[in-house]
């Protein structure tokens, strides 16, 4: 059997990945801890679970590396990205939690650091006194310009050595997944 192994820095003890009969990646140490589980266990979904926490995990890992290198932090490209992409580089505080899906004093907070560094700032809403917009400023425009290119590569080259046809399936099964989740009411 072909053995894996794969530095985790999240993990101090790393992940066991190896290779089955079929091919197929599985974690050994998570097999294992299954393994000890008493009476009628589902290995493969906690197996599923486990390698797409896993997998998450290392995604959120890398791109706060490569944010951090920016001066931002993903949480707060994010918020610069969903204003680069609004009309006129605005939008409501509240809109942008929404579509982060974040409670609304994250958001804020997030905001804040974002206007001390000049990168947006925050106006009235013509339309509605109750809502505050954040605006992006030429500074933070020009940041997320020299960072959107990088961003796309780095994030497509996550899929390099993937078809098409597994990109489809991968996508398909994760929005089955929160779909689920959302159905049996444990998202929260």
């Amino acid at each position: 059997m072909q053995r894996l192994r794969m530095r985790n820095l999240a993990t101090p003890a790393g992940e066991r990945l190896e290779t089955d009969r079929r091919g197929r990646l599985f974690d050994r140490s998570v097999r294992e801890t299954i393994g000890r589980f008493e009476g009628k266990v589902d290995t493969e979904s906690l197996e599923a679970l486990a390698a797409l926490r896993l997998a998450a995990t290392r995604i959120h890992a890398a791109m706060e590396r490569w944010t951090e290198g920016h001066g931002l932090s993903e949480s707060r490209m994010h918020f610069l990205m969903a204003l680069h992409y609004a009309p006129g580089r605005r939008r409501a505080l509240g809109e942008i939690a929404e579509r982060l899906n974040v409670v609304p004093r994250t958001i804020t907070d997030i905001a804040d650091v974002l206007e001390r560094d000049g990168l947006i700032r925050r106006e009235p809403d013509a339309s509605d006194r109750r809502s505050i917009q954040a605006v992006m400023t030429h500074k933070g425009e020009k940041l997320i310009e020299s960072m959107r290119q990088e961003a796309v590569a780095r994030q497509t080259a996550v899929f390099a050595g993937f078809s098409k046809g597994q990109m489809t399936e991968l996508r398909h099964l994760c929005l089955t997944l929160v779909k689920q989740l959302a159905d049996a009411g444990g998202e929260g």
